[in-house]
Order: C-alpha cells, then sequence, then structure tokens
C-alpha cells in the first residue's frame, strides 16, 4: 500500500496552515514514538528492505588452515556489509517552509545555472501552495527526496520565477510549433508541474506521486476557499520541463568543414531523468526537444537536452495506468 499523504484529513476539514502544521507535527512525533510498539503503521508505510544474509560464515571449511580461515571469515563479513539494507519508510506529506531548501536544491537541478532564473521565488511558490503539492520524506524527517505540484500559469502570472520559465520554453519553441504553443498557454488553463526526485528514490513511488497531484487538484477544485482559487486549478494542460540525455543516431544535415551539423532530434534515443516522462511525451500535444544551455564550468560535462511538454491534464492521468503497469512487469 503506498504512503499515505499526511495532513491530507485536515485538508477535507480545512484547517488553517498554522494549525495544520502543528497537528502534523504532533502527529509525526505520535507515528515516531509508536512505531516500535505496533505493526499496524506498516499498512500505511512503504517499506523497501531485503532480508539480510546471515549464514555468509556458515558454509566456511572446518579443515582449512587457519590462515584461510581468517580470508574467507573475512570475505563473508565484507559480503555481509555489502548486503545490509536499511529499512527506510516514506510518507507524502503536504509542502510546508521546513522544505524549502531541499526544494531549491531541487531546483538547481532542473533549471540550467547558466540562465537567471529566481530559484528562489520558484521554491517559494511550491512550498507555500499547500492545496496542491506533495513531498516525498522519510519518516522522522524534514529532509525531502522527492516532490511533485502544479502551478497555475494564470494564478502566478505576475511572479518572475514563473515569467522565466514559460519564456525560456516560449523562446526555445520551433517555428512549425510555436503558434500552437503559445495559443494554448494564452487561453487555456496551464499548470506548471514540477516533479523532481532523488535518483534512487523507489520508483516504485512513481504512480502514487502523480496519482496524489490530481487527488489534490480536485480536492482544491470543490474545497477551496474563494470561486476564483478553485477554478485557478482547472487546468486544462500542464506544461513539463523535463531533462534527457540524447543518443544521437538519426540523420543529420550541413555537410562540409566548418558546417554546423544540425541532428535531427525525431531520429534518436533519449534517456529521461524521470522514467515516466517517456510516456507522458507520447501523449503530448505539443512537444519539443532543444540542447539545455551550459554554464562555463559545465563545459567538459555531458550534453543534456531538455524536453518541454504540453499535456491534456486528462491525458496525463490516463497515462498512469500505463506508467504503474510498466513497474509491474
Amino acid at each position: 500500500m503506498p504512503p499515505q499523504k499526511r495532513g491530507r484529513q485536515d485538508k477535507a476539514a480545512a484547517t488553517p496552515a498554522e494549525e495544520r502544521d502543528d497537528a502534523e507535527m504532533a502527529e509525526h512525533e505520535m507515528d515516531a514514538g509508536s512505531s516500535s510498539d505496533s505493526d499496524d503503521s506498516d499498512d500505511d508505510e512503504l517499506t523497501f528492505a531485503e532480508n539480510m544474509d546471515d549464514d555468509d560464515d556458515d558454509d566456511e571449511d572446518e579443515d582449512d588452515e587457519d590462515g584461510d580461515d581468517a580470508m574467507d571469515g573475512g570475505e563473508a563479513d565484507a559480503k555481509q556489509g555489502q548486503d545490509r539494507h536499511v529499512n527506510v519508510e516514506f510518507v507524502f506529506s503536504d509542502p510546508r517552509e521546513a522544505h524549502f531548501h531541499s526544494v531549491k536544491q531541487f531546483l538547481l537541478s532542473y533549471l540550467p545555472s547558466s540562465q537567471p532564473f529566481d530559484v528562489s521565488g520558484l521554491a517559494n511558490l511550491i512550498v507555500s501552495q499547500v492545496t496542491t503539492g506533495t513531498m516525498v520524506c522519510v519518516e522522522g524527517e524534514e529532509d525531502v527526496y522527492g516532490f511533485i505540484t502544479a502551478l497555475g500559469l494564470q494564478r502566478y502570472q505576475n511572479e518572475t520565477s514563473i515569467q522565466q520559465v514559460v519564456n525560456y520554453a516560449t523562446k526555445r519553441c520551433p517555428a512549425d510549433l510555436a503558434g500552437r504553443f503559445k495559443q494554448i498557454l494564452q487561453t487555456k488553463n496551464v499548470g506548471l508541474v514540477v516533479n523532481e526526485r532523488m535518483v534512487n528514490l523507489p520508483y516504485q513511488l512513481v504512480p502514487p506521486v502523480h496519482s496524489a497531484l490530481h487527488e489534490d487538484i480536485e480536492w482544491a477544485i470543490s474545497n477551496e476557499a474563494t470561486p476564483e482559487l478553485r477554478k485557478s486549478f482547472e487546468f486544462d494542460y500542464f506544461l513539463l520541463i523535463s531533462s534527457c540525455t540524447m543518443e544521437k543516431a538519426g540523420s543529420t544535415g550541413g555537410k562540409g568543414k566548418g558546417k554546423k551539423v544540425k541532428t535531427d532530434y525525431s531520429q534518436t534515443a533519449k534517456f529521461f531523468a524521470n522514467f515516466e516522462d517517456e510516456f507522458l511525451e507520447q501523449d503530448a500535444e505539443v512537444t519539443f526537444t532543444f540542447e539545455t544551455p551550459r554554464g562555463e564550468r559545465e563545459q567538459d560535462q555531458p550534453n543534456k537536452h531538455t524536453v518541454v511538454m504540453l499535456i491534456e491534464r486528462s491525458r496525463h492521468k490516463a497515462a498512469l495506468g500505463t506508467i504503474a503497469a510498466m513497474i509491474n512487469m
């Protein structure tokens, strides 16, 4: 069973933010104090662990010489150390101010450092929007191991950080797609989906994280305080900005010395940082790829590419079934 999102009951009760934080802290402390005394909490937490191999030393040959025994015993101890795993309990939490620094660190990778982005401003929007957003944390810690949120472009249209992200994508949109891309941004309710996580976060968490986003949006549409706020979450489309590496195996243009070789990205293989983006791109109405701008200190690093997608919210939700099926294969 996936971890339940902390604070969802508080949302349903329309608890003020200050009271909600206190309630979550109290619940957090209660869970930590009772985890060793009760097995019932296992139903609400997702635990990833493997059994340790305690029999490594049982197969030692008792007739070996003392020197060989010592060597074999050392190898067994080393193997046991490699096989040791730690139980980790993940919880889904509502965004809060304590998550700011973790979110900001993720955004430093999400957005290229060579461009003038207001990373702190964007991080502040993410942690301040408690209604819609999920933080993946470890029981008893404030550090964020992954998160997802959807920020309304219309609602935050006057925020510098949002303007910078939209302009960054718009300026790099190919001419043949620019008309449709701008039309959707200007006439539809679009949410900027930011979905970042650590590379070793268990992939089993991916579908529940995305599902939590849709649950939050549906809750906000029905329960936000004002009609304007409720309407702001009625997203028609999601704007996704993803990163990937490219295996240049396609046709190229430009011949002769001194001429720039132009890669046909439609004939190359993409390896996404978040594997689910490969499936979302297939359902996107508008998508384009460009080489991620690099700073001076990044010139020696492998080229990264940015993939921009506009996908209908309904198609994003429908794609989660395919993503979950791939994980369960």
